[in-house]
């Protein structure tokens, strides 16, 4: 049997977690889960009552999540927290430790109820790095592979010092490290910027803002010097990387124009961070041209497939509504010429030529597929050595 990891997908808390939360509703921010009133599914709910969005069981049950995966062959997905579950807003340190550990057990439990079939990453208290630190150690205890973190921690940027002990921890310890965007300018704070950044406004956070705080997130880790000093710490970037894979000639440009603005940055550029450091990123970028440029940049060891599971951003057919599960961009990109023709009959929701004419969907070997589909997956978790195939 084909082996396929999903290294981006999410979990959140059980409807039965709703009462017993209830000591954390002083924070506007903080989401907890509640049984739908009149439908047959749940609702993300933050304190003040506002719904954030309904859920289906298959956030927070296993089983559902398994008899999903069984019929497009997923045999493993990592799971780590919604995004906006992870308590960066909370300011009391010991409350945002007991929300870590509630997220963290949770997740916890549905790995021993199904240890074949689940992995996790954890969260953690990042605003006080001494904590953060002891609930990583207990969680790589309980068998954890790694932590997910927010592009950005309450609006601080991820070179922070203050972070520093955290990812050199991370590093000793062995644990690898999942980058989602969250905050920034998603939700930002300045009128005129929120007025255009809406969440209204043709989904324009999720869709346009995530990248970017991707890519600020890469740029801090690079330019603050987190990932030279720390080249064995294993960073995957959600959704393809963002935007940053597009920039890395602008950065590495940029900072050879004008060295006197980079005087306090690190001295190794954005293709050689890549090169040299524990870059990687998951395969969400919804487009095969997108990701051959991404191979290109990375190479398929760079490179897991990741999904967004269950959320309505994960990587579905677009127009024929199949339900196709993530993954399938790349089992049905072409491997030979002879098989392109087929192969666009899978990609139908995309335009067959440009400008120049008919274009061609890009190959992929058997041999980097499956490094993408299993292969990266373990060595970024650390399952497997560097240079598994």
């Amino acid at each position: 049997m084909t082996e396929k990891w999903d290294v981006h997908t999410h979990t959140t808390l059980a409807p039965d977690t709703f009462t017993a939360l209830a000591r954390f509703s002083r924070y506007g921010d903080f989401v907890r889960v509640r049984a739908h009133a009149s439908k047959p599914c749940a609702e993300l709910v933050n304190s003040r009552g506002e719904v954030q969005r309904d859920i289906e069981a298959n956030a927070y049950d296993g089983a559902a999540r398994c008899q999903e995966c069984d019929p497009h062959g997923v045999t493993m997905q990592v799971l780590s927290p919604t995004p906006m579950m992870i308590p960066d807003y909370v300011d009391d340190a010991s409350d945002a430790l007991e929300i870590c550990r509630i997220l963290n057990d949770g997740n916890a439990r549905l790995v021993c109820e199904f240890p074949g079939r689940f992995t996790a990453l954890g969260a953690l208290p990042m605003r006080d790095a001494t904590l953060a630190i002891k609930e990583l150690e207990r969680i790589r205890a309980l068998g954890m592979r790694g932590v997910e973190i927010n592009s950005n921690i309450d609006g601080i940027d991820l070179d922070d010092p203050r972070f520093f002990p955290i990812f050199e921890a991370a590093a000793a310890l062995d644990m690898a490290l999942f980058i989602h965007p969250w905050g920034g300018f998603m939700t930002p704070l300045e009128e005129r910027l929120k007025k255009r950044m809406h969440a209204h406004y043709n989904w324009r956070p999720w869709l346009v803002a995530m990248g970017m705080e991707t890519a600020l997130a890469f740029d801090a880790l690079r330019s603050g010097g987190v990932h030279e000093r720390l080249p064995k710490l294993r960073v995957l970037y959600a959704h393809g990387g963002g935007i940053f894979p597009a920039l890395l000639g602008r950065l590495t440009h940029g900072a050879y124009a004008r060295p006197d603005l980079f005087a306090q940055a690190s001295q190794k550029d954005a293709y050689r961070t890549v090169r040299d450091c524990g870059v990687y990123t998951d395969t969400l970028t919804h487009d095969p041209f997108m990701l051959f440029m991404l191979m290109q940049s990375l190479g398929a060891g760079r490179i897991a497939m990741g999904s967004d599971y269950p959320y309505p951003l994960g990587e579905i057919d677009p127009v024929g509504g199949k339900g196709i599960y993530p993954g399938h961009m790349i089992e049905h990109l072409p491997e030979t010429k002879d098989a392109m023709a087929a192969a666009w009959e899978r990609f139908h929701w995309l335009p067959c030529d440009n400008a120049d004419g008919a274009r061609e969907l890009p190959c992929l070997t058997k041999a980097q597929k499956q490094r993408i589909l299993s292969g990266t997956a373990k060595e970024w978790l650390g399952i497997a050595p560097m240079g598994f195939t």
